[in-house]
């Protein structure tokens, strides 16, 4: 089935996948990011204690995630995901009307859980739960509002701070999520069946894989998840740090703003090609297979942007991230269903996202620490090349191992 062949079988799915994945993007660092500046004026706050207070709204927004992401395993989807957005919508009218640093707390803590983490886990357990001889496709599809609202919100969101104010833009999303993706994903999933129990029971005949469930507690039980687990987690960890820290590296490397700005459209084109690129892919060979490659293209681009100061490594840098970040989502999300099946795919999610959005929240206070003692980035950057190669060869593993987690003899 090719993806037009996809889209017209399933329009409704389709369309709801990119929907969320995009109106995540409210609770990504890219965008909030934008609003640093009125947030350290409007509230007296430094730089570093705005990133602690971020940290802890992000830490606090995974561990709640671990909990509240299973509920998408018990619960009608039509249900859960019009709660996703009216806590994405909530979060957004609370910054609107933050008058003091705890509000700002709970709102950056509402935004993370229902933008970043709840609206895009429900978009990828959705699709992977769904599908099975061409999840691939579906998770690609499903993945592509991530890069599409990269490459226009933030340009949109400068044009509202201009034009309404930053406290007026927050308003405006929060209209803007009431008015049209809540209706919107209640007319997707209308003439489906969404609750998982039953759906369960009428299409588990189509995985080969067995639906017992497996409980969080027998994945950590798992040898497998452990060789899975590093490669998962160091892309987000790394790309965090190196994002968040990119004008200290540009200065480092001796490049200009404008030509870092510039490697973003490549990454970001990078990211929709490789993510509809992987779908076909996965569908043929498996996520399994492709997993331990997926890192491959990161370690490429960091060598490069290690060992090369010319002012095209920047491009080739983030060419490789983009490789590796775009067929991520879709092949992460494929192997978790392959190795654990789809009933308790939700639970075995959250637990995934809490570990990534822990990275993501661990990697900033890293990273400045070791960049103010001293360690810049000549160490920083042979060091993540080191950390990759070996994430690879533990992923490897998994070929292994029987579908059990037990070592093949």
């Amino acid at each position: 089935m090719t993806y037009f062949e996809f889209i017209r079988q399933h329009p409704r799915l389709a369309l709801f996948g990119p929907v969320l994945s995009f109106f995540s993007n409210f609770g990504q660092t890219f965008f909030i990011s934008l609003f640093l500046p009125f947030f350290l004026t409007e509230f007296g706050l430094t730089n570093a204690s705005f990133g602690g207070l971020y940290s802890a709204a992000t830490l606090g927004g995974a561990l709640t995630l671990m909990w509240v992401g299973q509920l998408i395993d018990r619960y009608d989807l039509k249900l859960f995901s019009a709660l996703v957005a009216f806590g994405i919508a909530a979060a957004a009218l609370l910054m609107s009307a933050s008058t003091s640093v705890w509000m700002l707390f709970i709102a950056l803590f509402g935004l993370r859980l229902f933008g970043q983490g709840l609206a895009n886990h429900t978009a990828q357990t959705t699709m992977a739960r769904y599908f099975f001889a061409i999840r691939g496709k579906a998770l690609s599809v499903s993945a592509l509002g991530l890069p599409l609202g990269e490459a226009i919100l933030p340009s949109l969101g400068a044009f509202c701070i201009a034009y309404l104010g930053w406290r007026g833009s927050w308003l405006a999303i929060g209209v803007l999520v009431l008015v049209v993706l809540v209706p919107l994903l209640q007319v997707l999933l209308k003439s489906l069946e969404t609750h998982p129990a039953r759906w369960a029971e009428s299409h588990s005949v189509q995985e080969q894989i067995p639906q017992a469930s497996w409980t969080r507690r027998q994945v950590l039980r798992d040898p497998r998840f452990f060789c899975i687990l590093p490669a998962s987690l160091l892309s987000p960890f790394l790309l965090t740090g190196l994002f968040l820290y990119q004008l200290i590296l540009a200065d480092y490397k001796g490049w200009s703003v404008e030509v870092m700005a510039g490697a973003f459209v490549v990454f970001a084109g990078a990211r929709v090609v490789c993510s509809l690129t992987v779908g076909p892919l996965i569908d043929r060979f498996t996520a399994r297979r492709l997993f331990p490659l997926l890192p491959l293209p990161l370690l490429l681009g960091i060598f490069s942007l290690w060992r090369v100061d010319a002012a095209w490594a920047p491009f080739v840098y983030l060419l490789f991230a983009g490789m590796t970040e775009g067929m991520g989502i879709s092949v992460k999300n494929a192997l978790w269903a392959e190795l654990y099946g789809t009933r308790t795919l939700g639970a075995i999610r959250s637990m995934l996202s809490t570990f990534i959005l822990i990275s993501t929240a661990v990697s900033p206070l890293l990273f400045g620490w070791l960049l103010d003692v001293g360690i810049g980035f000549g160490y920083i950057l042979p060091a993540a090349c080191l950390l990759i190669a070996a994430s690879i060869l533990l992923a490897l593993l998994i070929f292994r191992m029987d579908p059990g987690g037990k070592p093949i003899v």
